[in-house]
């Protein structure tokens, strides 16, 4: 049961939080930005407005994905350690539950990873070894098997679905009625799925080599870039898809000077921000290129918390809001061509 669903957030702390967006408003440091992050906290979900407004959703547990319906202002979460898929509306209400007392049923493991196509609502989603398909009024459409920890990500240019099958070390393709159209083995495990709906290329994360992989629409790896700096690296934790081609990349160095990283379309890095303490997702920003970071911040003694990041184009911190636990998913809505 969602609790103060859609309320404006009391505390103290949120309210900081606040005070800290409509300074940034103010002062016009990304004006230009006309969409809508949401956050998933340990326990909430946050959705930042476009005006600066912060509407908590109380009573999840442990969210790790987001996908936003960019047609309604919808969102889908992952309420991973509750084992439920919750749809929630733009008003922060919650319009649909699906878990394993549904009726009918739905899955009986834990959701990890959700991706709506905006043109009709559906929602792909990823549990243990299963994949599933919504409609947009979460009606079960058909379900697939055969995985191995799975993540999806779906093309909302034309609703191809893209799936990282972590331990299977596979990375395949599916149309929207669930026919595989594609699948690729790789060395190392795939995760972090990302598409880009201008070209329908896919950028997928090797954990095992830290790596970013550019997939052509056809399956193809096209492109191998490493993400390990000269120093090593400790983990490779996401990718987001940009619409030049290239990608965002978050990694662990030494979880106190974490970095994430812009690539370039054929994979040569172009842009490093330093300054992160366990960045854990990204959402690339379609409206002014830039990208929101869920940093994690469990190391960094100094500034104790989380805190959800938003870097522009050129890299520089333009929003950077302080006071969650742990985020770990960020998400911005895809519009609709």
């Amino acid at each position: 049961m969602l609790k103060g669903s859609g309320r404006k957030a009391g505390s103290v702390r949120l309210l900081a939080i606040i005070a800290i967006l409509m300074a940034a408003f103010a002062a016009n440091t990304y004006a230009q930005y006309n969409g809508q992050c949401w956050a998933a906290d340990y326990y909430n979900v946050y959705k930042i407005e476009r005006n600066g407004e912060l509407i908590q959703i109380q009573g999840l547990s442990q969210p790790l994905s987001l996908s936003i319906n960019s047609s309604d202002g919808s969102c889908w979460v992952a309420d991973t350690d509750a084992i439920v898929v919750r749809k929630i509306s733009a008003a922060g209400e919650q319009l649909a539950e699906l878990n394993s007392t549904s009726n009918p049923p739905a899955f009986a493991s834990n959701p990890r990873s959700v991706s709506v196509y905006p043109k009709d609502g559906s929602c792909w989603v990823a549990v243990f070894d299963k994949i599933y398909k919504y409609s947009a009024d979460a009606k079960e459409l058909f379900k697939l098997g055969g995985f191995d920890e799975p993540y999806v990500a779906v093309n909302s240019a034309n609703g191809e679905c893209w799936v990282a099958d972590s331990n299977k070390v596979r990375v395949l393709k599916y149309s929207p009625d669930g026919k595989k159209l594609s699948e690729t083995q790789t060395v190392g495990k795939p995760g972090s799925p990302t598409v880009n709906p201008k070209d329908g290329s896919c950028w997928v994360l090797d954990t095992d080599n830290h790596k970013a992989l550019k997939f052509s629409p056809a399956g193809k790896i096209l492109v191998e870039a490493s993400l390990a700096p000269p120093t090593g690296i400790m983990a490779s934790t996401c990718l987001a898809a940009s619409n030049d081609g290239g990608c965002w990349a978050a990694i662990m160095v030494d979880m106190m000077n974490d970095q994430v990283l812009k690539l370039s379309a054929d994979g040569k890095q172009v842009l490093k921000v330093e300054g992160f303490s366990m960045p854990s997702c990204l959402a690339f920003d379609p409206y002014d290129g830039g990208c929101w970071v869920a940093d994690t911040n469990m190391m960094d003694t100094a500034n104790v918390g989380g805190r959800v990041v938003k870097l522009s184009s050129s890299g520089k911190r333009v929003i950077d809001i302080p006071g969650f636990t742990q985020p770990k998913a960020v998400a911005v809505a895809y519009p609709i061509k």
